[in-house]
């Protein structure tokens, strides 16, 4: 699958030093909105907050710099890397998740991992 058109919500301020909002229109229509950001932009937010460490947000996809070539490059990755743009579909969805779907998730995989162990402690 390959990118149709990217569009940014907000304008750039700075190449090395910011974070963007990109919207990412693939070739069969599918849309993703995900953030892309500098390394740098995490010392900004680091010395803003007064702290040693990035707190707690959802996932950026990290560009030497912001520019539309960099940009595009990095997102093809995430969406090449996996079998049906799982990257780009995760990094997209995560931001959209409530505590409740977590959770939900959560149980769903424990549950497995209780089927499966039942099912090896019934082969031994």
């Amino acid at each position: 699958m390959k990118i149709k058109k990217i569009s940014y919500l907000d304008p750039l301020v700075d190449l090395e030093n910011d974070c963007l909002d990109v919207f990412v229109t693939l070739e069969n229509d599918d849309y993703y909105l995900i953030e892309v950001t500098t390394p740098k932009f995490f010392y900004t937010l680091m010395e803003k907050s007064k702290s040693n460490f990035v707190p707690p947000s959802y996932p950026y996809i990290i560009v030497s710099k912001l520019t539309d070539d960099i940009i595009r490059a990095a997102i093809q990755e995430f969406i090449d890397t996996e079998e049906d743009s799982y990257w780009l579909k995760l990094y997209h969805m995560t931001a959209t998740l409530n505590i409740e779907d977590i959770n939900e998730i959560l149980y769903r995989k424990e549950k497995e991992n209780t089927e499966l162990e039942a099912e090896i402690e019934a082969e031994d």
